[in-house]
């Protein structure tokens, strides 16, 4: 008989402990929440109160959204942080996207204008 593991998500156990160990420990996050809910658990939003950050970002909280999935060989995941106030996202993710690319990578985006008028994006594998 198999341990039954709460949410719809078989790595809801997962989120519980990174919840736990991880995110309710940092001051600036005011909020944790499984999305869509306790009962799916298929990701975890983290809110941060955007006083907290140094510097303040503005009125809008910021979010980190966690999704994770434990398969052999490696964990697939997808880790996003989004603040709208700066129109800043970081995102960092291994999984079927970009399998020409091996390992975990990282991207980063901004929506704030340069002086050149362009806008910042990058993509590159992780070590």
């Amino acid at each position: 008989m198999s341990v039954p593991r709460p949410g719809g998500d078989p790595n809801a156990n997962l989120y519980a402990q990174l919840r736990r160990d991880v995110l309710d420990r940092v001051p600036q996050i005011t909020a944790v929440e499984y999305v869509p809910d306790n009962i799916e658990a298929k990701q975890l939003r983290a809110i941060f109160d955007p006083a907290r950050l140094d510097p303040p970002t503005g009125p809008e909280s910021p979010e980190l959204t966690i999704k994770w999935y434990r398969q052999d060989p490696h964990d697939w995941f997808r880790i996003n942080y989004t603040d709208l106030n700066t129109g800043f996202h970081a995102g960092w993710h291994q999984d079927e996207d970009h399998p020409d690319l091996g390992g975990p990578i990282s991207s980063t985006q901004s929506t704030m204008k340069r002086s050149t008028g362009e806008s910042r994006s990058n993509t590159r594998p992780r070590p």
